[in-house]
């Protein structure tokens, strides 16, 4: 008979590899395919940029990714750096009966708009826990990808890139992109659970370029006030600095936040009561799980000096402030 001429080792042999044939890719820590979403998320908010000490021509975009059941992805940022010199923006929020004074507060020029104003588009594979995302005109970026909460939120630790980009940050799920916390749930929320993480280029008191980095504690104010007729956060540190939350705009319905921050000494010295100097300035999306939870924000430092035609008084990078 046929089967005896084959034998039990080799009939053994062809059923493993029909089945394996016949068995379904592995989906998020299998093997490569193009229609797996990373972790089985479609919607991220992401932060990447250049953030190198030994040029001042850095950068920043900050970013939703929406990854396709087709291997597809589509991405929409903002973008700041250190080649264009562009003055901060007001969001027309006014920081009324807050801890901090009652300015308007101020964001990174452009991120005000109704919309990010540019956009990429191109393919992705997952690989084991390694995301590749290939967009349009031969640039490239590689994320490792895990699950801080499994099955709810997804988190990128940047790689590497071909375009470079040297750090970034992300964080995906399937709420959509128009899901977000309000004011009052962001004060409701015990701050001190969220970890700073951050890579920013400063330069020191000669003008020498350097890397400051850290992480593991929370951000430097934590105990925040809903005001401005509840549009956003604010709180007064022992410096003092001022220090803002709020939407960068009236109408806005996305994900976007934006940090300001600013010593009052420094508004002083200038006579003025609202700081026009170089403030901290610091776009972000916020971090949202599939259950509709806040988790923090990603976002940048587009702090582009105003005093000086140079790049010696820029803070520039990338940033989470992150719980899961």
């Amino acid at each position: 008979m046929r089967i005896s001429r084959i034998g039990w080792p080799g009939l053994v042999a062809g059923f493993a590899l029909l089945a394996t044939l016949l068995t379904p890719t592995a989906g998020f820590g299998g093997d490569v395919r193009s229609d797996t979403q990373p972790a089985g998320m479609n919607n991220f908010t992401v932060a990447v940029g250049r953030v190198d000490p030994g040029v001042r021509t850095n950068w920043q975009r900050l970013a939703t990714y929406r990854f396709g059941t087709d291997g597809t992805v589509t991405e929409q940022h903002w973008h700041w750096t250190q080649s264009r010199r562009v003055k901060r923006s007001y969001t027309g929020v006014q920081a009324s009966d807050c801890p901090a004074r009652d300015c308007n507060i101020q964001t990174a020029n452009g991120f005000q708009s109704s919309s990010a104003p540019k956009q990429l588009t191109g393919r992705y594979t997952v690989t084991g826990d390694v995301l590749r995302v290939e967009w349009t005109g031969d640039q490239w970026e590689e994320w490792r990808v895990s699950q801080p909460i499994a099955g709810k939120l997804a988190e990128l630790t940047f790689l590497r890139s071909n375009f470079g980009a040297t750090h970034g940050y992300g964080f995906g799920s399937r709420a959509s992109l128009s899901d977000r916390a309000t004011t009052a749930e962001l004060a409701a929320i015990d701050h001190t659970d969220l970890i700073h993480e951050f890579r920013f280029w400063k330069t020191d008191s000669n003008g020498r370029p350097y890397l400051d980095s850290g992480g593991g504690s929370p951000f430097w104010m934590t105990d925040w006030e809903r005001c401005g007729a509840g549009r956003c956060l604010s709180g007064e540190s022992a410096t003092p600095t001022e220090y803002y939350v709020a939407a960068p705009n009236k109408s806005t319905v996305d994900r976007r936040d934006t940090l300001w921050h600013w010593r009052r000494a420094l508004a002083d010295g200038r006579g003025e009561y609202c700081y026009t100097g170089n403030s901290h300035v610091k776009p972000m999306l916020q971090i949202i799980d599939s259950d509709g939870n806040f988790h923090g924000w990603v976002g940048v430092e587009a702090s582009l000096s105003q005093t000086s035609s140079g790049t010696n008084s820029d803070d520039v990078g990338v940033f989470k402030i992150a719980r899961y």
